[in-house]
């Protein structure tokens, strides 16, 4: 089994003559244009060899990036995809529009590949659309555990079914909160430390059931550019704060840091590896800004001019559509203001009431009581309305916009706004 780190959730493991390649997102950023690949790494799908097995866990473009899909070598698309049977239609729709040979997986269904290799996928038990793998190749074992934050219980389940060698771990939790939210700095650091630490305590306490000799920090290699870097300081993604995290409350287990292109190779019970120097610090992070905010400008460039072709009434029919959805959705105290900026204009104020289910535009009034405020530049709005975003309105949730919001944490009520928003299917 040798195992080797591309990027982010993207790993290739070689076992015997059959390649498996997992969630690649391999060119350019996800999430709208909110993140990027750091540290920097050489790999496409042009200079990969060709998998035997894909395997996707999700559909969040940091795993299923069309952008990527779209660059596979035709030889890429006779290989054997392995994917979660959601029951969502659009997941199945995705997959069939672009692959032929399809294994769809039930949850906790084992597949045999061979005499020596068998896969076994997990769905996340509390309800998120997501997935993990475990591959058995011989005597050894490989558990990915991609963004499935699964329940305490369910890791407890996973790690009776059978030893896990090697564990590749999320140990940071994603998404606007804290930092995409207007605080005063002081609460913002706070807030973001707060989360660190929540993300590092489940991290430890599904490794804990887990019970893996082996543990990698990975699917956090991702960095914001743009008006939005600052927030790297309070989303960090520095891999050694899982290590020293695990240690500080001595958890036994071997840790590995992986920079893309590193590996390491199980032969007759040993472990060789060539594992390089791990940096993320504030000079490592300058240079990336330094290197990348050409890329950056150049597709936000592009994001703009695509936005602005035949253009005209997108944002209204934004609301249309918004105002349709509504009939989804029970009525609920709880008022929404969108403020829609376009350079050189005046931004447009889109307020959303659920109590009234009513959706009209009206002039900005900072005096006025809203529960959240969410600020969006209107080419996002304009491109959603293109259906340029599989992921609908949460193609924003990491970096897309700024919200305000009366109380300091999330409630149940803003929380059923979100739920609800991210559903509607532009």
């Amino acid at each position: 089994m040798k195992v080797t780190y591309i990027t982010h959730a993207c790993v290739l493991l070689e076992l015997d003559n059959l390649k498996i390649l997992t969630d690649p997102w391999l060119v350019g950023p996800c999430w709208g244009g909110n993140l990027w690949h750091y540290p920097i790494h050489k790999y496409s799908p042009k200079n990969l060899p060709r998998p035997d097995i894909i395997y996707f866990s999700h559909g969040h473009d940091d795993h299923y990036h069309v952008d990527t899909i779209e660059q596979f070598p035709k030889s890429w698309f006779k290989a054997l995809v392995v994917v979660p049977r959601f029951k969502e239609k659009w997941w199945t729709e995705a997959l069939n529009s672009r692959f032929e040979n399809i294994k769809y997986f039930k949850h906790n269904e084992i597949f045999n590949v061979n005499k020596y290799l068998k896969l076994q996928i997990f769905f996340n038990d509390l309800g998120h659309i997501d997935s993990s793998l475990k591959i058995i190749h011989k005597n050894k074992s490989c558990f990915l555990q991609t963004d499935n934050l699964m329940s305490i219980k369910e890791a407890e389940r996973i790690g009776k079914l059978g030893k896990i060698d090697f564990a590749f771990v999320m140990p940071f939790l994603t998404g606007s909160y804290p930092g995409f939210y207007k605080m005063k700095k002081k609460v913002l650091l706070e807030q973001g430390k707060i989360k660190n630490n929540k993300s590092l305590n489940l991290c430890l306490n599904i490794l804990r059931k887990l019970k893996p000799k082996n543990v990698i920090p990975y699917a956090c290699d991702t960095s914001y550019l743009g008006e939005n870097f600052k927030v790297n300081y309070i989303h960090t993604h520095d891999k050694r704060h899982l290590i020293q995290f695990l240690k500080k409350n001595k958890f036994k287990s071997n840790f590995l840091i992986m920079n893309p292109g590193d590996y390491f190779k199980s032969l007759n019970n040993k472990l060789f590896k060539k594992i390089t120097k791990y940096e993320y610090n504030k000079k490592s992070l300058d240079k990336f800004l330094v290197t990348k905010t050409k890329d950056f400008n150049q597709y936000i460039k592009k994001e703009k001019e695509f936005a602005n072709i035949n253009s005209t009434n997108l944002i209204s029919k934004f609301k249309e559509k918004v105002k349709k959805e509504l009939k989804k959705i029970k009525n609920f105290n709880f008022k929404i203001s969108f403020i829609i900026k376009e350079k050189n204009k005046e931004s447009q104020n889109l307020i959303l009431d659920l109590k009234t289910k009513k959706i009209n535009f009206d002039k900005l009034d900072n005096n006025s009581k809203y529960d959240l405020k969410i600020f969006i530049d209107s080419y996002k709005i304009k491109n959603l309305m293109k259906k340029k975003y599989p992921m609908n309105f949460a193609t924003f949730s990491n970096g897309g916009f700024l919200c305000e919001r009366k109380k300091l944490s999330l409630t149940p009520k803003e929380l059923k706004f979100w739920v609800w928003m991210h559903d509607i299917s532009f």
